[in-house]
């Protein structure tokens, strides 16, 4: 939830910004994940001051896959809900494609399911160096949409949905050695 100020300059265009939400990120370790999706939004349409980040990856090892990995982390109301360990990022479910991602994790207190997608042509495509060697093709937007579903449950029972929603303030990045997404590579 960091806030930007200032401006930036596009083709000679010169755009203020003033009190933008984003995030800072960064990518370390000794090598890339394998095969990806993450997304992340900082500020919902409907609830601004709530932030997601979620990611469903697969690890090769030698010749083998990992099963999918889905961890999931939603700070909203004042609540940070983490649906992170091992084990559940084991039993959640994500699945992505090209240009849509549906994931869901549940325990006996919550239940969160959602969906991030944007066209085709909202993606940039950049070149990751991976360090051991090779390069992985990484499709990035942060003009995605997203919906998200919280199911709080007490006693047994689930209590009435709450919907979570972005029309284009999704962050969404796919990490592929996959070449044939048709997402020119700019970078």
């Amino acid at each position: 939830m960091a806030m930007f100020n200032g401006s930036i300059s596009v083709d000679g265009n010169e755009i203020a910004i003033a009190n933008w939400v984003g995030s800072q990120n960064h990518n370390w370790g000794a090598k890339h994940t394998d095969l990806y999706a993450w997304g992340q939004v900082a500020g919902f349409d409907n609830h601004p001051d709530s932030f997601l980040e979620v990611a469903t990856a697969r690890l090769k090892i030698g010749p083998l896959w990992t099963p999918a990995m889905t961890p999931i982390v939603l700070r909203h109301r004042g609540e940070e809900i983490a649906l992170n360990d091992l084990m559940q990022t084991l039993r959640a479910r994500g699945a992505f494609r090209y240009f849509e991602w549906h994931f869901r994790s549940e325990t006996k207190d919550v239940l969160l399911e959602g969906k991030i997608a944007a066209p085709r042509e909202s993606f940039v495509g950049l070149n990751y160096y991976n360090p051991p060697g090779g390069t992985k093709h990484c499709l990035n937007t942060k003009i995605a949409s997203c919906e998200l579903k919280v199911i709080r449950k007490r006693n047994g029972k689930a209590d009435t949905p709450e919907i979570l929603t972005t029309q284009h303030r999704a962050a969404f990045e796919i990490l592929t050695d996959d070449r044939g997404h048709g997402v020119d590579i700019r970078a």
